[in-house]
């Protein structure tokens, strides 16, 4: 199991490998695609928050990653007329530079990079909304190299899920969506609606309302908020026994817009609980260590950040060893 770090810029590779990053995801836009496509992105991030500035300095990232593997995001829902048969040839030049993989949601655009001969140099997003063994087959059997599975499946779906033959990458800490966001109708470019208060609450109590504002809260990184230090935000460290007992292959940190500082912080406690997590330590154990480092415990024992709650009964247990 390896820790995928976010990135945006060359600069920041370093201070990532530092605080225990073991693969780069980044999204990188190809030359002469805004003046074609306008507002439409090539990934589900916003290019100009995001996104590496330029080839240029994706080489950069490849030259200073020491040879841990660099993937690159292709993965927004959709495209433009004429935009996946420009996104083909700027995967074939990404993965001449040296990117280790593409991830990718939209089906054509997939299908076309198979027809293409990269079939195994790609990833399916979690956008593509990969959610049980089947499905899972079905992209193995396209040659697809991983798939990213959605942030919303429990452990008990996670472990049901694995194939022999594809590797699984899962969320870990930091962003939330109040939907299944590769189901979502609505697009960040535009501005997503389920962010928004006060339309179409009629009749609906205040208290409801101010518990899904508190919810939203805590899936939007707490504000941006941080503990001690770390960054506070939706987190699964306290499963990574049981993931790794999985057999899960990657586990991201995600943020790319994010500062250097919460990325170094969040990949070093990440790193932290998965050392501790292939000592033999338990659910709780990890629990109790990033609670000591983090704080905020009030938001932990009341499950307001995490990702995989059905790790709750073994951790009411005492947590258990791999």
């Amino acid at each position: 199991m390896k820790i995928l770090a976010p990135l945006r810029a060359s600069l920041e590779v370093a201070g990532l490998l530092e605080a225990g990053a073991e693969e780069f995801f980044c999204g990188v836009t190809p030359l002469g695609w805004e003046p074609r496509y306008g507002n439409a992105w090539t990934s589900r991030r916003a290019p100009q928050a995001a996104g590496v500035p330029d080839l240029d300095d994706f080489v950069r990232i490849l030259a200073g990653s020491g040879g841990r593997p660099v993937y690159v995001t292709l993965n927004a829902p959709y495209y433009p007329p004429g935009a996946v048969e420009m996104l083909v040839k700027f995967a074939a030049l990404l993965l001449e530079l040296g990117a280790s993989g593409l991830i990718v949601a939209n089906l054509e655009l997939l299908l076309a990079l198979v027809a293409a001969g990269h079939g195994e140099r790609l990833q399916l997003s979690s956008l593509a909304t990969c959610v049980n063994s089947e499905a899972a087959k079905f992209y193995r059997d396209l040659g697809i190299s991983r798939i990213v599975l959605p942030r919303h499946l429990t452990l008990a779906e996670i472990e049901a899920l694995a194939v022999e033959g594809v590797e699984l990458e899962v969320f870990l800490l930091n962003d939330g969506c109040v939907f299944e966001e590769g189901l979502c109708s609505t697009t960040h470019a535009a501005g997503p609606f389920c962010l928004l208060d006060g339309e179409g609450t009629e009749g609906v109590s205040a208290e409801t309302l101010d518990r899904y504002a508190f919810w939203k809260w805590t899936l939007s990184h707490c504000g941006c908020r941080t503990g001690n230090g770390y960054p506070l935000g939706p987190c699964g460290l306290c499963a990574l026994p049981r993931l790794l007992k999985a057999g899960i292959a990657s586990v991201k940190v995600v943020g790319r817009e994010a500062s250097l500082e919460r990325k170094q912080a969040a990949v070093r406690i990440a790193a932290l609980a998965l050392a501790l997590a292939k000592e033999g330590a338990g659910a709780e154990r990890i629990s109790e260590k990033v609670i000591e480092l983090r704080g905020m415990s009030e938001l932990c024992r009341q499950r307001h950040l995490c990702y995989y709650p059905d790790v709750w009964p073994e951790r009411a247990a005492g947590g258990t060893a791999c």
